[in-house]
């Protein structure tokens, strides 16, 4: 059963709807955006777990329409990546001050908006740096449930296509998140009631997915972009000041 109060979960219910509307529309921002606003309403542990229970949701529930545009040699690279990554993440998730970590996290997501916004293309980069993004997004998957800013860096420093980058990082979500699930069960670190309010909230997010579906077919590639800047620096913003504040 459910152990919060009414007032809570229309709280979170709200949260969950913005939020699954703003990744709809540019393929990211679900966990990087609701984590640290749940925070308001629930301590970080909890936040953690029901974005990852929510977030993978989300993404299995608009896997359909966007299988097709997917990089499926870019999906291997970073799944493989982070899969590497997530057991050092679970280990801080239970051990290391989390506070720290989202401090790490938004200066590393502000870096790169930086490096974006000068317009450096790194589309011939090494492959390394797809291996190297990985790695970090496994390792903030269990740590932060925050996984998303190394990937989206990567794909948009490779120039990749509005649909192809919706399409490869929902791949990568779902099966980084059912994996990061498994971790976390196994670790005892998800509770029963956690698992009724994510089921409690997914008419939200099914409904923010409808909303952003709608929006995402009237916005061009350029506005596109500047988006998933936007995006990125008020998440790197928010990671900070909730590490350093709260």
């Amino acid at each position: 059963m459910m152990d919060i109060t009414l007032a809570s979960f229309l709280a979170l219910a709200l949260i969950v709807f913005a939020t699954a509307s703003i990744q709809s529309v540019v393929g990211f921002g679900f966990a990087l955006l609701s984590v640290p606003i749940m925070m308001q309403v629930v301590d970080l542990h909890r936040a953690v777990i029901l974005a990852s229970l929510i977030g993978t949701a989300n993404n299995f529930y608009q896997y359909r329409d966007l299988k097709h545009d997917q990089d499926k040699t870019q999906v291997r690279r970073f799944l493989w990546a982070s899969f590497l990554g997530a057991p050092l993440g679970l280990l801080a998730f239970i051990y290391a001050d989390q506070n720290v970590l989202k401090v790490f996290l938004g200066a590393g997501v502000l870096l790169g908006v930086i490096l974006l916004v000068r317009g450096r293309d790194l589309s011939s980069a090494h492959i390394s740096l797809d291996w190297s993004m990985g790695l970090i997004s496994g390792f903030l998957l269990t740590s932060t449930s925050t996984n998303g800013p190394p990937l989206v860096f990567a794909l948009q420093a490779r120039k990749s296509e509005p649909q192809v980058f919706r399409a490869t990082l929902n791949m990568i979500f779902l099966v980084s998140g059912v994996y990061g699930l498994t971790l976390f069960a196994a670790f005892g670190e998800i509770a029963t009631s956690d698992l009724w309010l994510a089921a409690a909230v997914l008419p939200s997010m099914m409904l923010g997915v409808s909303i952003g579906k709608f929006i995402r077919n009237r916005v061009d590639p350029d506005r596109f972009r500047i988006a998933v800047l936007a995006l990125l620096t008020v998440a790197g913003f928010s990671s900070v000041y909730s590490g350093v504040f709260q």
